[in-house]
This record gives C-alpha cells, sequence and structure tokens, in this order.
C-alpha cells in the first residue's frame, strides 16, 4: 500500500545536567504513513535527546533572560515552559556556586599545607636542602609508576564534545591534548556509559593511532591507554578486537623494539644503561649530561607505551584464540626482549605474561630459544620482593623443561636459590624449583658444595607436619640419592638426630628419608648397625601403620652389612615367622611383598640360611616367581634373592630338589628386560660353579636355549619332511631349485646361530673361554647333521 511518511516530534521532559552543565530535552519521534485516502498508520517511535549546554552560571548571570534565549532557540521547547526552564538554571547555578565554593576551600587547605611545608624547609640546613633537591629530582626521572609519569589538566566530562571534535583537527599536538584528557575520563569507571554512548568515539581513536601514532609517543600511549582501561572489563573486548587494536598494539610494540635497538646499535646506549646512569645520579655519585638526561626521558616514555601496550595484550589474551594469534606473531620475543630493560612495573608485567604462556610447551621452547632462561636468573635474587617472587614462580614452571633446568644450572641457579631458602616466604617456590633440578642425577653432586643439606636437614627437624611441605620432602628424598649428599647429611652426629626424630614423630614421610640414605654404600650402612633392634621393634610394633611399615621395612632390606649378626637379631624378635606370616600374596600390599623379597635377601647369610628353609620363606619366594612373572620389578628382585639363596648349602638344596627354579632362570635368559637377563645368568653362574651335575646340565640347557631355532630347523631337515625350507622351516615351492647358493645360504644360517653363542654369551657374562667353542662347524650338503651336532654335544661335554 503507497502513502507519504511523515515524522510528528512529541516534547517530553525537561531536565538539567550538573555533570554535563545542560539543559536536557527529552522527546519523541513518531513515524507516520500517510495513506492515499488520507487515514494514517503509526510505523515506528524513537526517543531523543536534545542536549543545550550552558557554559557558565554565577551569581552576576540574568537566568530570566538566559531562559528566554533558549526557549526562542529551542524549537522543541514551548513558550509556556520558560518559568520551567528558568527554575532548571537556577538549580544550576546554586550547584555551580556550591562547587566553587568547595574547591576554594580544598585551595586553601593546600596553601595552608604548603605554608606549613614552607616553614619546615626553612628549618633544615643548606646540605638538608641540596639532598632533598637531589632525591627530587631522581624521583622525578626514573622509579615512579608508568600512571604516574605524566600530570596532564584535569578533564570534565562535560567537555568530552570538544575532546572529540579535536581528534579531527589537522596538527598532531591538539589530538595529543585530547586524547590525555580522554584516557583520563577512561580511568574513571563511573563515566564508561557516557563515554561510550558516544558511538564515533571508539573509532575515531583507533583511526587516529593507526594514521598518526607514528608521529608521536605521547599520542601512542594515551590512546593504547584508553583501549587499556576497556580491556579491564571482558565484556569490551569484542569491541577492541573489532577495531583490531590487538594487531596495531603488536606493531607499536615491533616499532618501539626496533626503534630501542637502533639507538643503542648507533648510540651506543640501551636502556639499561641510561636506568643505570639515572640510578648512579639518583645516589649522588654522578651528574647527569642533558644528552643523559634526553635519553632518559625517551626511555620512560616507551616504558610507559610499552607497559600499557603488554597490559592491554595480557588482558586480551584470557581468549585462548586471541593468546594464539599473539604466540604467531612472536609475542614471547618481544617480552623476552623486555627483560634487558630496568623499569620494575614493566618487568613484574612482562614476567607475568611469561609465566601465563609458559603453560604451553612451544612458548617454554622459544623462551629457552630466545635465552630467557638466563635473563631471569640475572635477578635472582633482587631488592623487589613482588618482582622476585614472579621471576621464581617462571623459573618453576620453566623447570619442567630439561633444556631449561640446564640453561639455569649453568647460569648458577643452585647456590643462589639455595641462599634463597633461608627466607622463608619465598622457601615453597624455591624448593619446588630445586627439586625439579634434583632430579637429573648429574647435578645432586652440585648440591654437596653448598649449604643445602644443613639446610634441609634442619627444616626436617624442626618441620611438626611434613604433609605440609611437600617440596621440602620431595627435595630432601631426591638429595639423599647421591652418595655424597647422604654422607653430608649423617655427619657430626646428624644421622643420629634425624632417626630419633623419625621414631618419636614415626613420620613415614621421614622415614622415607632414612630409607634412602640407608641404601647408599657400605660406609653409611653400618652407620645404622644399632638402630636395628629399634627397627625391628618398630616393624612389629601393631600401631604401625601400613605406609610406615613399608618404609621400616624397606630401610631394614637395605642393610645388608657384611659383619651384623643377622642370626642373633633373627632369634630375638622371632623374625622369620614374622615376615613368613607377612608374605601372603593377596592379603597384603604388593609394596610389602617386594621389601620382603629384598630383606629375604639381606637376612640370608651361612648363620642363616637354614632357619630360612625351616620357616617356609624359600618356598614362599618360589611361589612368588609364578605369581608375579609379568611384573618387571618383582622379577628383578626375586632373581636377585635366588642368586643369594643359591650361595649357600641348605638355602641351595630346597631351591634345587624341591622346585624347577632352575628351568626359570634359564627362561628369564631371553627376557626383555636386560637386568633381569644379567641377574638370571649370575644366578645360574652360581650354580655352575658349586654343582658339578648342575655345571653338565645347565651348559646343555644353555645352548638348546639360545639355538632352538637352528635345532629346530635341523630337526626338520632330518626327519624328511619334503619341501621344507632349511632357512625359513615354510615350504618349499616345487618349481624352485635348491642351488649351490641356496645351500650357502642355507649354511651361513646354520653357522651365525652356532657361532653368535659366543656373543650372546659375553653379554649374559658367562665366565667361558672363547676357544672352547672355536669350531669347524661348515655346513654341507649331504653332511648328516644329527651325527654332527651329537659329536659337538660330546666333545664339549668331554672337555668340560
Amino acid at each position: 500500500m503507497s502513502g507519504t511518511v511523515k515524522k510528528k516530534i512529541k516534547p517530553g521532559l525537561i531536565e538539567s545536567s550538573f555533570e554535563e552543565m545542560a539543559v536536557i530535552v527529552n522527546y519523541d519521534v513518531e513515524e507516520l504513513l500517510v495513506l492515499e485516502n488520507g487515514e494514517t498508520q503509526p510505523q515506528k517511535r524513537e526517543k531523543g535527546r536534545k542536549k543545550i549546554k550552558v557554559k557558565s552560571l554565577s551569581e552576576s548571570t540574568d537566568v530570566s533572560a538566559l531562559a528566554q534565549e533558549i526557549v526562542d532557540k529551542c524549537k522543541l521547547i514551548h513558550p509556556s515552559k520558560v518559568g520551567h526552564v528558568e527554575s532548571l538554571l537556577d538549580d544550576l547555578r546554586q550547584q555551580c556556586l556550591e562547587s566553587i565554593a568547595e574547591k576554594d576551600a580544598e585551595e586553601s587547605k593546600a596553601r595552608k599545607a604548603m605554608r606549613e611545608a614552607q616553614k619546615a624547609r626553612n628549618k633544615f640546613s643548606e646540605e638538608d636542602r641540596q639532598n632533598l633537591a637531589a632525591r627530587s629530582q631522581a624521583q622525578m626521572m626514573i622509579g615512579r609508576p608508568p600512571q604516574q609519569m605524566q600530570r596532564n589538566e584535569r578533564a570534565y566530562i562535560e567537555e568530552l564534545d570538544d575532546y572529540i571534535e579535536k581528534l579531527y583537527e589537522e596538527g598532531v599536538e591538539p589530538k595529543i591534548v585530547a586524547t590525555s584528557q580522554i584516557a583520563q575520563l577512561f580511568r574513571n569507571p563511573e563515566y564508561l556509559d557516557t563515554l561510550l554512548s558516544h558511538e564515533a568515539l571508539i573509532g575515531a581513536l583507533a583511526r587516529v593511532l593507526r594514521e598518526d601514532g607514528k608521529r608521536s609517543i605521547d599520542l601512542c600511549t594515551n590512546i593504547v591507554t584508553v583501549f587499556f582501561s576497556l580491556s579491564n572489563f571482558s565484556q569490551f573486548h569484542p569491541m577492541i578486537m573489532e577495531q583490531q587494536m590487538g594487531a596495531m598494539t603488536m606493531d607499536i610494540i615491533d616499532l618501539e623494539v626496533k626503534r630501542a635497538e637502533h639507538r643503542a646499535q648507533e648510540e651506543g646506549i640501551s636502556p639499561g644503561m641510561v636506568a643505570q646512569r639515572a640510578m648512579e645520579a639518583r645516589m649522588g655519585k654522578v651528574t647527569l649530561s642533558e644528552r643523559e638526561r634526553k635519553m632518559l626521558g625517551l626511555v620512560q616514555k616507551q616504558d610507559r607505551l610499552l607497559y600499557v601496550a603488554f597490559y592491554l595484550l595480557l588482558n586480551l589474551a584470557e581468549d585462548v584464540a586471541v593468546e594464539r594469534k599473539m604466540k604467531k606473531k612472536n609475542i614471547v620475543v618481544y617480552l623476552v626482549k623486555m627483560l634487558d630493560r630496568a623499569n620494575v612495573e614493566l618487568l613484574i608485567l612482562v614476567v607475568a605474561f611469561l609465566k601465563k604462556l609458559s603453560i604451553y610447551r612451544e612458548n617454554t621452547d622459544k623462551m629457552a630459544e630466545c635465552g630467557a632462561v638466563e635473563k631471569l636468573v640475572r635477578f635472582v635474587p633482587i631488592q623487589n620482593d613482588m618482582l622476585l617472587m614472579s621471576v621464581l614462580r617462571l623459573l618453576h614452571n620453566l623447570s619442567f623443561e630439561t633444556k631449561c633446568r640446564d640453561g639455569m644450572v649453568q647460569a648458577g641457579i643452585i647456590p643462589k636459590a639455595v641462599e634463597m631458602m633461608k627466607d622463608p616466604p619465598f622457601r615453597p617456590v624455591i624448593m619446588g624449583l630445586l627439586y625439579h633440578i634434583s632430579m637429573d642425577d648429574k647435578y645432586k653432586s652440585m648440591f654437596t658444595y653448598t649449604d643445602a643439606i644443613p639446610i634441609i636437614l634442619e627444616l626436617l627437624l624442626n618441620e611438626d607436619d611434613l604433609r605440609e611441605a611437600p617440596e621440602l620432602i620431595a627435595l630432601a628424598v631426591n638429595l639423599t640419592q647421591n652418595h655424597r649428599n647422604a654422607l653430608v647429611m649423617c655427619e657430626n652426629g646428624n644421622l643420629e638426630r634425624l632417626v630419633q626424630r623419625a621414631f618419636e614423630t614415626r613420620d613415614e614421610l621421614l622415614f622415607k628419608v632414612v630409607r634412602n640414605i640407608s641404601q647408599q654404600e657400605v660406609d653409611i650402612k653400618r652407620m645404622f648397625a644399632k638402630y636395628m633392634e629399634p627397627l625391628v621393634q618398630l616393624l612389629k610394633a601393631p600401631g604401625t601403620s601400613v605406609d610406615l611399615f613399608v618404609e621400616v621395612l624397606g630401610t631394614l632390606a637395605n642393610l645388608n652389612i657384611p659383619e651384623f649378626n643377622f642370626d642373633e637379631l633373627i632369634e630375638k624378635h622371632e623374625l622369620l615367622n614374622f615376615i613368613a606370616e607377612a608374605a601372603q600374596q593377596g592379603v597384603v600390599d604388593d609394596d610389602i611383598l617386594l621389601e620382603i623379597v629384598i630383606f629375604v635377601a639381606t637376612l640370608c647369610t651361612e648363620a642363616t640360611a637354614h632357619k630360612l628353609v625351616q620357616s617356609g620363606l624359600v618356598t614362599k619366594m618360589y611361589n612368588l616367581m609364578s605369581e608375579k612373572k609379568e611384573d618387571d620389578e618383582f622379577v628383578l628382585q626375586i632373581v636377585y634373592t635366588f642368586h643369594k639363596l643359591l650361595m649357600f648349602g641348605p638355602t641351595k638344596d630346597e631351591l634345587l630338589e624341591n622346585t624347577s627354579v632352575i628351568f626359570y632362570l634359564v627362561d628369564l635368559l631371553q627376557d626383555t628386560n636386560k637386568e633381569v637377563r644379567k641377574t638370571a645368568s649370575k644366578a645360574l653362574d652360581v650354580v655352575q660353579d658349586t654343582n658339578e651335575e648342575w655345571a653338565t646340565k645347565l651348559r646343555l640347557i644353555k645352548f638348546e636355549t639360545y639355538n632352538q631355532e637352528w635345532l629346530h630347523v635341523i630337526e626338520s631337515i632330518e626327519g624328511g619332511s619334503p619341501g621344507v625350507d632349511p632357512t625359513f622351516g615354510g615350504p618349499m615351492p616345487e618349481e624352485m631349485e635348491y642351488s649351490d647358493e641356496d645351500e650357502d645360504y642355507a649354511s651361513s644360517f646354520g653357522r651365525n646361530h652356532i657361532m653368535d653363542f659366543d656373543e650372546y654369551r659375553a653379554e649374559a657374562g658367562w665366565d667361558y673361554d672363547q676357544q672352547d667353542y672355536q669350531y669347524d662347524m661348515q655346513y654341507n650338503p649331504g653332511v648328516d647333521e644329527q651325527a654332527l651336532m651329537e659329536q659337538y654335544i660330546r666333545n664339549d661335554l668331554a672337555r668340560n
């Protein structure tokens, strides 16, 4: 339906705004569709707001004339509303007068304070005044927070339109002033709604930054500060990203970094050098030249810009997708470069940003590549506690990576960090860092030459509950795995103090440290001889927890002291019966069973062997072998225990006559675990060296075990199986001829298996003379392989 659209304006409420110093006229705009027949249809209704600014109101202002002037010029106000407008203007004038009175009172107080300060300064000596002036000058140059480094005239929200208009002027200076005032307003959250209601403001600021940002560092700082203020609120992040501020901020950082590098290259002055000179000036050691003052001012401006730029990016990095984009633009590289600067607030911010990024391995790799570790270690220690804690936490995150740990050690972090362990606020993070470093065996011995062990010992003895200090116990456990560290912890009666404390507290964590010390070499083991009985008593005590039982039993299992009288210990405490009852598969934890296996090996001596047989522990060990054959750790420890049991007559006879332990051990010669193979071979060597009957059998069994594939091929050929490939044991195609070359390959196959026996024997540690097995075992077609094999075995047996 066709027609004409007309707009109808209906004036509404008239009010005043002291903040904006204006009379506000509210109105509605209604669109009407006038049809050809004269009828009207409403289309839509919108609300409008007309602001009439009042420049100044004082006691001399003619309010009546001003009200009439406003009504005459504004068509939205009906002439009958002159009285109402006059009343609004009266209210505005009264508020203005009250505000002026408050300002005068504040200024009066300030002037009075200045007069009192002047009187106090007059009492200073000339030297005091000089010192005060020097400190004030230095404070102006360095060390101030970025937000305090520039003082601007106070901004008023009522003048926002004027500030926005200046953004469109030609010169840079008006834009610098305007953006400075706008930045002040954005720092006040109360003004955000008003500021963001100007739809063109955000776009205009982004445009000015894009077009004129390179012309003035102050202009850049002001505009980036605006967006930084907005970035503190997550709901404004889409608006910021819509203006491409993330990319522009990265470009600004790149430009400032390049400027600093160029200046350092051309003039030989880096930001760090400038800060050092400023520090010396503050201490009164030097006087800055005009050129140095200029450089200092420039560095401070750069620090201010970089601070708000990186802070803006840090806020935007709440979104992981945005953080990934920053990574692609080398944000890590720029952050690491900032570690060379001297502004403390900038450093704290940069380190916090790096810590956030360090949770991803690709970022930590980049940090290591850029030399971040070495730069961070330089800050340990530093006078600023906040910066120091941030650096330590970042180093702790990086210490999860081997490459970073290596860099820290090379930079000398161990002695520095050990010294800081004395400072309680930093102790947990320091110990966590040192714990990661101590995971590498090559670095454990480096702690010996520091105060680490004495400090850790005192902390262990004085800590009421070690569960509340997990970093301490973890570090202590790691370090006591090293013989030198354990020896230091035992010196000067320290072992007695440690063990006594462990018995008093019955703390399984403290006993874990004691257990680690007990596993060291025999010189340390002998120090535990006097604690054997108390340890057994604690082991059998009814109130001993499972965790404590494991640690005490593990400690006893470690103490294989050659000259100790285990027979007397067993008799006095009925230890074997207690252990035999505890060794019940499926009833006790596997951790306890494993320690029992090791303890049995420790207890087995010439004097105790027959008692072990009587207690049934030898049979239990054999049964555990079949029950735990899938657990490499169990198998290795049980095989070691068999090795020990086979060294003494009663236990050896029990194993050889009443079990199939030999066949288990022979089978383990083919185990995938190299340590299991070696230990099994050593156990079999004991049998060969002490039992002539078994020595002959073992040689044959070992030979057949290793050459079983070759023997299978020979048996297949001897059995006359037609069409059997002697090389692969599979069927041979009928049309394939068995050529001389094939025969040579088959003989080579058999010969390799026999001659490789020496190589295998050497790896397993069998002590046979190599010459005993150098036979001319050439394979020739037509030779009776079975006869050849029997002759080989007869020759071997004849020599042995």
